[in-house]
């Protein structure tokens, strides 16, 4: 991933700023609207912040709402798809900025197949990341502040936007996807992106950035990563856990 695609950087984003919009509503394709039970948007990022050449193609994190324990897809292995794996999820961005889904709906563990397998601790988790999710949303739109917790205790809306990637659990916990391809270079010390690339069909992944689950549901992911490859409009993510 080569660092002069940009050379914006920011992190601890507190302040919003034109381009950056909380909780955005509608962004799934019509015929998979039920993505809305297994995924919350948390913010979406106009990328001409980073890139002004894709000023008006619009981003959106997502906090899935699983797992309870483990990591996303560990349980659903029948399930996946040369997009969608363990701890790796891909969606395809439409021209109006909507994200369909490259994989099936049963690859959540919480889908309406698996419903005999799921114990009551696990509806338990799912209930309150999102009874956490609303309360944090309605406190933003009173406050325009992030109070997944205490109401003096406000979390950043992005704690990296731009800049360069990471070593770090999410690049060993499982393989990419096998429509991608990630390469670690080890050989030296200081190397960009920490020698991490990452690829689709040849062209290379842009990296928009990450934010903690926890600002937005008081619980998810340590970081969840955010990267583009504009061409085919490839939308991945990826989540570390320490």
């Amino acid at each position: 991933m080569e660092n002069d695609h940009t050379n914006f950087y920011e992190k601890d984003i507190r302040e919003l700023k034109e381009g950056l919009t909380p909780f955005p509503e509608n962004i799934f394709v019509a015929d998979q609207a039920w993505l809305g039970n297994y995924v919350l948007p948390l913010i979406s990022v106009d990328l001409g912040i980073l890139w002004p050449d894709l000023k008006g193609t619009v981003l959106h994190f997502l906090n899935p709402t699983e797992p309870y324990e483990g990591v996303i897809g560990e349980n659903t292995t029948d399930f996946h798809t040369e997009f969608c794996t363990e701890n790796w999820l891909a969606f395809r961005l439409t021209e109006d900025n909507q994200y369909a889904f490259l994989g099936k709906e049963e690859y959540f563990l919480s889908a309406p197949k698996h419903q005999d397998t799921i114990d009551a601790d696990f509806t338990e988790h799912i209930k309150t990341i999102r009874d956490n999710y609303q309360r944090t949303k309605a406190r933003f739109k009173m406050t325009g502040q992030l109070l997944p917790w205490q109401e003096d205790n406000p979390q950043s809306f992005l704690d990296t936007l731009g800049g360069e990637l990471w070593e770090g659990n999410w690049t060993f916990m499982a393989p990419v996807p096998p429509a991608f391809e990630m390469n670690v270079d080890d050989s030296g010390e200081d190397l960009p992106n920490d020698g991490i690339s990452m690829t689709y069909q040849g062209k290379e992944f842009r990296y928009v950035g990450e934010v903690s689950g926890y600002n937005y549901c008081g619980e998810g992911a340590d970081a969840i990563l955010l990267f583009y490859e504009p061409e085919s409009r490839m939308v991945l993510f990826t989540y570390d856990w320490t």
